[in-house]
Formats: C-alpha cells, sequence, structure tokens
C-alpha cells in the first residue's frame, strides 16, 4: 500500500460575517505561494457587496459554487461570474475592483484564493488583467469513485485554459463514500494544501472535517485521500513557492516595500474619481 504525504498540520480559519479566512501572514513562510484562502457562505437571500477598493502584487482567483459574482475593476472589465465558472484578476501593479454576490435560492457560496505574484519577468508589478473562464471549457475527470475539475494547471493528461503567473496546480475533488484519491504532484510544486467543503475525509491517518484546511509537508510522495461511511467534496492546491519576500499591507502583497509603495500611489490614483464622485453625490 503506497504510504500518502503527511499532513503537518490541520486548522479552522476565522470566521468574519460570511467570510471565514485560512491563510494568514504569520503563514505565508510555509504557505508560500499561497497568501490567502477564503470561504464565503450565506444563507441569506439578500446580495452581499463589496465597494471600490485596491490590490496589487497578487493574483485572485475566484470560485462560486452557488451564486453569481458581479464584478467591475479599473481595467474597464464587467464580469458576470456564474456558479462553476472562474474569474481570474492579476492585479499587477495595482487595479481597483467592486463585486457584488447574487444568492441561488437563498444561498451563496463562493471560495477565493490568492497567489503572490513572482517578481521575476516583472510579473509583480505587470499590467493589471481581468479574466472570466467559462466552466463549460474546464476539464472534468470522472473516475469510478471520484470527479475532479481541473480548475487550474493539470491533472492526469487533462490541462485547464487558465494560466497562473505561479505555477499552481488546483483541483476541486467530489469522492463517494468508501473510496480512494491519489495524486502525486510534479516534484517542484513543494507547497500544497487540502480544504475539506463537505463530508468527511482521511488523510496519512488524519481525519479532516469540513471548514478545515490542512497543509502538506514537502514531499516527493502521493497526497492520498480515503472515504469512509460518506462521501466528501474538498479542494487540493499545489504550487511552486516563489523564492523572495512576501510583504503585506493585508490588501496588497509584495517583495519590498518600494513596490508596495509605488502601487499605493497608483492605487490612490485609480480611487480618485470614485471619491470625488462620492462627494458629489453627498452634496
Amino acid at each position: 500500500m503506497q504510504k500518502s504525504r503527511q499532513l503537518t498540520h490541520i486548522r479552522h480559519g476565522i470566521k468574519k460575517g460570511i467570510t471565514t479566512s485560512f491563510i494568514h501572514e504569520q503563514h505565508f513562510p510555509t504557505t508560500n505561494p499561497f497568501v490567502l484562502w477564503e470561504h464565503f457562505t450565506s444563507k441569506s437571500p439578500t446580495n452581499h457587496g463589496l465597494s471600490f477598493h485596491g490590490h496589487s502584487g497578487i493574483e485572485a482567483i475566484s470560485y462560486p459554487i452557488t451564486g453569481t459574482i458581479l464584478h467591475h475593476d479599473s481595467t474597464q472589465q464587467h464580469h458576470v461570474v456564474k456558479s462553476g465558472d472562474v474569474h481570474m484578476m492579476t492585479s499587477g501593479q495595482g487595479i481597483i475592483h467592486k463585486s457584488t454576490t447574487l444568492p441561488q435560492q437563498s444561498t451563496t457560496e463562493t471560495f477565493q484564493l490568492w497567489t503572490a505574484l513572482p517578481e521575476t519577468n516583472n510579473h509583480e508589478m505587470c499590467q493589471p488583467k481581468s479574466q472570466l473562464f467559462n466552466k463549460h471549457y474546464l476539464p472534468l475527470i470522472e473516475d469510478n469513485h471520484s470527479t475532479t475539475k481541473v480548475l487550474i494547471g493539470h491533472y492526469q493528461q487533462h490541462t485547464s485554459p487558465i494560466k497562473s503567473h505561479c505555477e499552481l496546480i488546483l483541483l476541486d475533488i467530489i469522492m463517494a463514500s468508501y473510496s480512494t484519491w491519489c495524486f502525486t504532484p510534479p516534484k517542484d510544486y513543494q507547497s500544497c494544501f487540502i480544504y475539506l467543503k463537505s463530508g468527511i475525509s482521511y488523510s496519512a491517518n488524519n481525519k479532516l472535517m469540513p471548514f478545515q484546511i490542512g497543509f502538506f509537508e514537502s514531499s516527493p510522495t502521493p497526497i492520498i485521500v480515503t472515504t469512509t461511511d460518506q462521501s466528501s467534496r474538498f479542494f487540493i492546491a499545489c504550487a511552486v513557492p516563489l523564492k523572495q519576500p512576501l510583504i503585506t499591507n493585508k490588501h496588497s502583497v509584495h517583495s519590498c516595500e518600494n513596490n508596495i509603495n509605488k502601487s499605493d500611489m497608483i492605487i490612490k490614483k485609480l480611487m480618485e474619481p470614485i471619491k470625488n464622485n462620492a462627494l458629489i453625490q453627498n452634496k
């Protein structure tokens, strides 16, 4: 029997309102290049919105599984992200955006992943970009006891059309009860985590419950997940760590203070028309 890659730690997130956050600044040395993983859940018929605000130095991947996201940003892109679609926002040197989540039958559930942008080839300070990917173009691999959706990267012989600036694999897996799922990431993909959305799963003799994240050790051994009397749904994220410092001011992540300061100036300039319009409307 194959030996599974070990989990170094498992934890719950920090819940604030409808958002549960799992990666914070103190975790960056072990989660690099992952700098944020959030799970949004709501059982309310009301919309949830964020007004215009800025980011830089990160690539934000949004994945609604129930409900729709209305996305507007300073690249003049206006996207309607439906359940199962993926939206990728490359913030680069600075972008501002706003979003509204519309519930589906009084339910909203969305995931968001941020990765730091590499400083190599000036990706960290690149021109911002906003892209929408329809769910029908994302590979779906059905095995005897599991279904794996390739959101980013590759799995078996299948490759997602979504290209991340980081070397990244992001998978959404649904497993039947009494089954096993196995995956060996490429050897340089040393940062890996599992997040359990529903059901109960086991990996390396550890029990995983809903709303728990588990971080795997750096190892060439496969990631093996099993179920017993319950089916489960979980995410696997694997990436090549970036060889650079990760400095954050909460909304942005950069490799140095100089880039944070440059991007802050760009974001402030982008926000000026928004603030001026608000002042006019309040008169």
